[in-house]
C-alpha cells in the first residue's frame, strides 16, 4: 500500500469537506447504501461518511454498506470478507451481492458496471434505501474527460462524471467524492491506521483507463479540466422548452417537429434532434457525430425528403420533420405470463395475462390513434414499426401493459440532462423521472 504525492489544487476538497456537504445537501430522512470494493477510494468514503455521522448524529440518516464481488479474480470472494469484516468492526450494516452467470468474453468492464449496477439497485430496494452512493474522485474524473475527449468524433454530448445519475428510473446513484484527490483520500485513511485493498486490474494495461491513467501520471497535474456538466445542464433546460413549443409525439411512434423550430437555437436543434433519434431507433446512444452532422445538415437545407441515420427516418415535409423508426431489421419477441421485456429498445411490455403473446412488426395499423391532420404517408410509415401484440397458443385475449421506453435515459440518466428528459417523458405519456435525493452537490 503506498501513499500518492499529494499535490495542491484549488479544485480538489477534503474527504472531510466533501462528506459533510453530501450530508448537508441530502433530503432527509434517507437511507443510503455505500458501495465499498474495499479499495482506497470507497474504503475513504465508507470510513467518512461513519465518522462524520457519529460524531455529528443524524437519527434521520441510516447508513449501510454493499460490495459487489464480480467473480472475476480468485481473490474477490475473500476481498468482499474483508470488507465485511471492517463493517463489523465499525458496526456498519453490510451485504455481499455476487455477479452470476457467464461473463462475457469482450466487453467486461461494461457489463461488469451493469451487473454491479443492477445488484446494488435489487438490495436497495430490499433495504428501502434512497440512494446509492459510490466513491468516484477527482482522479477518475480527469480520467474520463480526457478520455472523451479522445473520442470526441464518436458522437453525443460528452461531459465529465455526473454528481448523480438515475439508474433504471428507481434509484440515484450519488458521487460525493468527485472533487476529492485519490491522494488525499489515502492519506486520511492512513492517518486513521485503516487499510486498503489494491485492485490488480487497475494496473492492466488492456483497459483504456489503466492507460489513460498511465499518460496521465507523466504530464504535470494542473487543474481539473471544465467538466462541461453546468453548460449541459443549461443546454438542457433549453432543449425542454424547445421541446414544449414545437415538438408533437404520436403513440410513442411518430414525432413531428415544427419547421419553425428547425431554425431556433442551433446547440438546441442538435441536441434534441440526437436524443429523439435515439429514442426512436431504440438506442442507448446517439447516432455519431457524423451521421449527425448529415442530418442536420439535411433538415436545414432546402430540399424536401427523406434521409435514414441509425434506423431512425427523417422525413422533411412542408409542414414539419417526421421522425419514426425504420420498418426493419425489428425482431420479434415471446413475452411469457408474469414476464415484462424491452421490445426493439422502443417499448417495455408487460405480460399479465394467463397465455405467452407474441410481439412483432408491423403493427395493426390502426390510423385513429394518430391526428386526422398527420399527411397519410407518414401515418403508414409509422405504424409500418408499431408492435402488434397476439397471444401465442390459444385465443385467450392477451392482458397487456405497453409503455413507451426512453432508451437513453431510461437506464442511465446523468443530472445533467434531467429537465430535459423530463419533458420529454411526458412528451411521451409516462410519469416525470424520479427526484433527486439531493440539493446539486
Amino acid at each position: 500500500m503506498s501513499i500518492d504525492a499529494v499535490t495542491s489544487d484549488a479544485t480538489a476538497i477534503t474527504p472531510e469537506a466533501a462528506t459533510s456537504e453530501f450530508l448537508h445537501s441530502l433530503s432527509k430522512p434517507a437511507h443510503i447504501l455505500v458501495a465499498v470494493s474495499g479499495g482506497s477510494d470507497s474504503t475513504g468514503l465508507l470510513i467518512a461518511l461513519a465518522e462524520r455521522l457519529k460524531s455529528h448524529p443524524h437519527d434521520d440518516i441510516t447508513l449501510t454498506a454493499a460490495t459487489i464481488d464480480h467473480g472475476l479474480r480468485a481473490a474477490s470472494a475473500d476481498e468482499a470478507r474483508e470488507v465485511a469484516a471492517l463493517c463489523a468492526s465499525r458496526g456498519i450494516s453490510h451485504f455481499i451481492r455476487r455477479w452470476e452467470g457467464e461473463k462475457p468474453g469482450t466487453g467486461i468492464m461494461a457489463a461488469a458496471r451493469e451487473a454491479r449496477y443492477a445488484l446494488l439497485a435489487e438490495l436497495a430496494s430490499e433495504i428501502s434505501a434512497d440512494a446509492i452512493v459510490t466513491a468516484h474522485t477527482w482522479d477518475d474524473q480527469r480520467e474520463t474527460i480526457a478520455m472523451r475527449g479522445a473520442r470526441r468524433g464518436q458522437g453525443g454530448y460528452g461531459t465529465g462524471i455526473a454528481d448523480a445519475v438515475l439508474f433504471d428510473r428507481r434509484i440515484w446513484i450519488v458521487r460525493p467524492f468527485l472533487s476529492c484527490r485519490r491522494a488525499e483520500i489515502r492519506t486520511y485513511l492512513v492517518t486513521r491506521d485503516v487499510s486498503w485493498l489494491d485492485d490488480p486490474s487497475n494496473e492492466d494495461v488492456r483497459y483504456e483507463r489503466v492507460r489513460t491513467r498511465m499518460e496521465l501520471a507523466r504530464e504535470p497535474v494542473a487543474e481539473m479540466p471544465a467538466d462541461g456538466g453546468a453548460d449541459r445542464a443549461a443546454l438542457s433546460e433549453r432543449a425542454a422548452v424547445w421541446l414544449d413549443e414545437h415538438v408533437a409525439i404520436h403513440a410513442g411512434a411518430l414525432c413531428a417537429v415544427a419547421r419553425p423550430g428547425l431554425s431556433a437555437d442551433a446547440a438546441v436543434v442538435a441536441y434534441t434532434l440526437s436524443y429523439l433519434a435515439a429514442i426512436f431507433g431504440g438506442s442507448s446512444y446517439p447516432p455519431g457525430r457524423t451521421q449527425m452532422e448529415r442530418v442536420l445538415e439535411f433538415v436545414n437545407g432546402a430540399n424536401l425528403g427523406r434521409r435514414t441515420a441509425g434506423g431512425v427516418i427523417f422525413d422533411l415535409r412542408r409542414d414539419a420533420l417526421y421522425l419514426m423508426r425504420e420498418s426493419r431489421n425489428i425482431a420479434p419477441v415471446s413475452v411469457l405470463p408474469g414476464e415484462k421485456v424491452n421490445w426493439d429498445g422502443r417499448f417495455e411490455i408487460e405480460n399479465f395475462g394467463q397465455t405467452a403473446v407474441r410481439v412483432s412488426a408491423p403493427g395493426a395499423g390502426n390510423a385513429t390513434i394518430f391526428p386526422a391532420n398527420l399527411p397519410g404517408g407518414v401515418v403508414k410509415g409509422a405504424q409500418a414499426a408499431m408492435p402488434s401484440i397476439v397471444p401465442e397458443g390459444g385465443d385467450k385475449a392477451a392482458s397487456v401493459a405497453l409503455l413507451p421506453r426512453l432508451a437513453p435515459f431510461d437506464r442511465f440518466l446523468t443530472r445533467f440532462d434531467l429537465t430535459f428528459a423530463n419533458s420529454l417523458s411526458v412528451a411521451f405519456g409516462r410519469e416525470a423521472y424520479r427526484r433527486l435525493p439531493i440539493s446539486a452537490l
